[in-house]
């Protein structure tokens, strides 16, 4: 499900199904990063997008957390997004390609880095092969989450 007013009444109705909360983090760079976080932020969009189709009815995909640095006060507003997620998802995870943050956030976050392909060049159907090898890795993860 999608940060949409239609699957947001279907939330509301089946929220018992419904255990987590994915948020992708996408970075803002207009600087030499530029292209860089551009891609970066494209690949993240379009798995979430893929494991949000792939998961309908069991993640609820929220809009990305966009921000200019992986840095202290990020990671603080992600926590509180987190503990705010999880007063009604028994789970909230993170979504990125942005390398930076596997040491800008503690243990404790669930972050699922993932390291961005290119994907401008790619034929539309490499680029859907591409996502669906990353959506099995994430759904490997996602089921550990789940049982545990």
């Amino acid at each position: 499900m999608k940060w949409n007013a239609h699957d947001a009444d279907v939330y509301l109705n089946a929220k018992e199904y419904i255990d987590t909360a994915v948020i992708p983090l996408i970075s803002v760079d207009l600087g030499e990063q530029f292209k860089s976080a551009v891609s970066k932020g494209e690949f993240t969009s379009m798995l979430a997008e893929e494991l949000e189709r792939q998961l309908k009815g069991r993640i609820y995909l929220f809009p990305p957390y966009t921000y200019l640095q992986a840095d202290e006060k990020s990671a603080r507003d992600l926590f509180d997004l987190k503990e705010m997620a999880e007063k009604h998802f028994r789970h909230t995870i993170f979504l990125t390609a942005d390398e930076r943050w596997k040491h800008a956030l503690s243990d404790e976050q669930r972050l699922l880095w993932i390291p961005a392909v290119p994907l401008e060049h790619m034929k539309d159907s490499l680029k859907q092969k591409v996502l669906d090898d990353q959506i099995e890795q994430i759904l490997n993860i996602l089921l550990q989450y789940w049982n545990s």
